[in-house]
């Protein structure tokens, strides 16, 4: 992401040591990259490979047919599906038809409403705009037909896109009417005057209605089991299981009753749906989706985030001609997987579940915290994933909805619609969905960190005074100061395991870089027991105990330890950010000794000894280890310290209450 680059506001020593940790972290990426890009290369040039890549050219065609056949074969085994559950409803249709016929014997004659605007698509092919009684009507064709004519006031034929939303909407600019009606599709009425009770629903806070959407007995394939009855009251949105929003057709498959008042709903369909002209140019108007539906449901969503109402109103019916696609869809008139349905929920994020809730409560917000891990199949290896497991539970304890993924779900609709997604900020940016809140967590690599990430969030959490002073002053977000934590009930003292038993131990990877604090502790002739990637061909092999350890197995590693030592990449330590190592050795009560940092002795005093040269090194480790109850006694303050102070239970408090104190809670929308 383009942007300014957060600099280091030290000179000298520390500026050289903030670039060269940026040369390290970011180089060791793009060497990834690159030699993956050069595999790649070689891999083409090779004679197999490029045959391989022409026999793929070739079967190309051959492999689209094949899809194409499996396309068609699916949507006529939904078709096959459709038709014979509706076998046993072919008997009831005289039945149902009698029903219906009741109801619409029922209906007054309606009042004279509104000036209304119906906005057709190009034709004249039925006439149902003309059942419109009582009402002042001009009728709005959009596209290049001639003008259907009628009896029954103005119809202008306007120019149009030929995307269904895209050509209603510029019929809408040119719509003169106090409220609009939206006809993408033929128009059956059921019985005279649905309009007209549509357009009289309209006043106050009801700013938009739809009518009871009825299916037609349709013949042939499209045949459903719920022909003649309900298709749907209006939209209910709902999350599924999964955490992804969709939406549910109200009462459907129900028998049509008119003698309900008109009922609040969360959306409409944008098949008859009326809605008042000004409050619709106020939320923006129609926006192109690629589904109609869809586009009526965003347009719903703006409309009551603006205090606007939509309610079904029963007196109104009509046939809904559109065919069905599958049996879910009876129930699901938007499929959510679709590109339409993903527009939407990205453009709304959880404003769209927000928009269906009446009484949100402010402990039940629904949190995405997404790391920097690439995938799952990784997780485990990495830090900042059991971090963020970690303030996941604890925030659970206090009542918030949690879930943790990894980067590569950053883009998914589960995620995009949950209330607060707090991003873990690593060397990939993850973008901002509007209607949700967005805060980001720096706890590593503030190098890569930019203004342009700073500013598109709602909150900036900094696990550094430090950085936190510079953000502020160079950024209009909130920023707060957040230290990493650790998890007491995972860290804490365990029993020694002679597999483990060291004098001295280092947990660390290399990232083909030799750490401070092992050339260090070698020059100090100390041989440290190393756990981490990357060591063997930098040190003498018989020095590393394993390439990777296990999360659970660390409290075990670090217990089992006479002293651990620690140290930060250069630009964590120009810019005070402290290891979460500290704070999970400690936990353990285990003697802990790092490079310098003058944020360490602000948070631990004495219980964290610190190093400059490793002559200091050296001393300070043999001085642990010929008393090791000192050590200790040192470590079991600093325990003290991180339990009172510093665990995740400490951190999810602090991050819930500057949540609601900055305005972001779902209570604040």
């Amino acid at each position: 992401m383009a942007g300014n680059k957060v600099d280091d506001p030290h000179s000298g020593g520390d500026r050289q040591a903030g670039a060269g940790a940026s040369g390290v972290e970011l180089q060791h990426w793009r060497a990834l990259a690159a030699e993956r890009e050069a595999a790649l290369r070689l891999l083409a040039g090779r004679p197999l490979v490029r045959m391989a890549l022409g026999l793929d050219r070739r079967l190309a065609p051959a492999g689209r047919r094949v899809h194409s056949w499996y396309s068609r074969g699916q949507t006529g085994l939904r078709h096959g599906q459709l038709s014979s559950m509706a076998i046993g409803s072919r008997f009831l249709r005289g039945r149902r038809s009698a029903a219906l016929a009741t109801e619409m014997a029922r209906l007054k004659e309606p009042e004279t409403g509104p000036s209304v605007s119906v906005v057709v698509i190009d034709d004249g092919r039925d006439g149902s705009w003309r059942m419109a009684t009582g009402l002042t009507m001009e009728v709005v064709v959009v596209g290049d037909a001639a003008s259907p004519g009628g009896d029954n006031g103005d119809v202008r034929v306007v120019a149009g896109a030929q995307e269904i939303t895209a050509a209603l909407a510029q019929g809408a600019s040119e719509a003169t009417g106090d409220v609009l009606c939206f006809a993408p599709w033929p128009m059956q009425a059921v019985a005279p005057g649905w309009l007209a009770h549509l357009a009289g629903a309209i006043g106050g806070d009801v700013v938009a209605a739809t009518p009871t959407m009825v299916h037609p007995a349709r013949r042939g394939w499209q045949v459903t089991e719920y022909d003649q009855l309900v298709r749907s009251e209006g939209f209910d949105l709902v999350l599924e299981p999964s955490g992804v929003p969709s939406v549910l057709a109200r009462r459907a498959g129900a028998e049509v009753d008119v003698q309900r008042p008109p009922t609040p709903v969360d959306a409409a369909p944008l098949h008859c749906l009326v809605v008042d002209r000004r409050a619709y140019l106020a939320a923006g108007g129609l926006l192109s989706t690629g589904d109609d539906d869809a586009a009526a449901v965003d347009l719903c969503v703006r409309l009551r985030s603006r205090g606007g109402s939509i309610v079904h109103v029963p007196t109104a019916v009509v046939y809904d001609q559109r065919p069905v696609a599958s049996r879910d869809a009876l129930h699901c008139p938007i499929d959510p997987r679709s590109r339409g349905w993903r527009e939407v929920v990205d453009r709304h994020g959880s404003s769209l579940m927000h928009s269906a809730r009446s009484e949100p409560d402010p402990r039940a917000q629904r949190w995405v915290i997404t790391t920097a891990v690439p995938s799952a199949r990784v997780a485990a290896r990495w830090g900042d994933w059991h971090l963020a497991q970690g303030l996941a539970e604890a925030l659970r304890r206090l009542g918030q909805d949690v879930v943790v993924q990894t980067h590569d779900q950053a883009d998914s609709l589960a995620a995009r619609s949950r209330d607060i997604h707090l991003v873990i900020h690593g060397l990939a940016s993850v973008r901002r969905t509007p209607g949700q809140r967005h805060i980001l967590w720096v706890v590593s690599h503030p190098e890569s960190f930019d203004l342009d990430t700073c500013d598109a969030a709602d909150l900036i959490l900094v696990a550094s005074a430090r950085f936190a002073e510079d953000l502020r002053a160079r950024s209009n977000t909130p920023v707060e100061v957040v230290l990493q934590g650790t998890d007491p009930e995972r860290f804490q003292r365990r029993p020694s395991v002679p597999e483990h038993e060291h004098p001295v131990t280092v947990v660390a990877k290399t990232r083909n870089v030799r750490r401070r604090v092992v050339v260090d502790a070698l020059a100090a002739g100390i041989r440290p027991a190393i756990y981490g990637s990357g060591w063997r061909h930098l040190v003498d092999p018989a020095l590393v105990v394993a390439d990777h350890v296990d999360n659970d197995v660390l409290p075990v590693v670090y217990s089992s330890a006479g002293v651990v030592l620690n140290d930060h990449w250069d630009t964590m330590r120009s810019w005070g950010f402290v290891s979460n190592r500290i704070f999970d050795v400690l936990a353990c009560g285990v003697p802990i000794i790092s490079d310098r940092l003058p944020e360490i002795q602000e948070l631990f005093g004495a219980a964290v000894p610190t190093y400059e040269t490793s002559a200091d090194l050296g001393d300070l480790v043999r001085k642990a280890l010929a008393d090791p109850d000192a050590a200790r006694l040192r470590a079991e303050g600093g325990r003290q310290i991180v339990l009172a102070h510093h665990t995740f239970d400490h951190r999810a408090q602090q991050i819930v209450e500057m949540v609601e104190r900055h305005g972001i809670g779902i209570n604040a929308r």
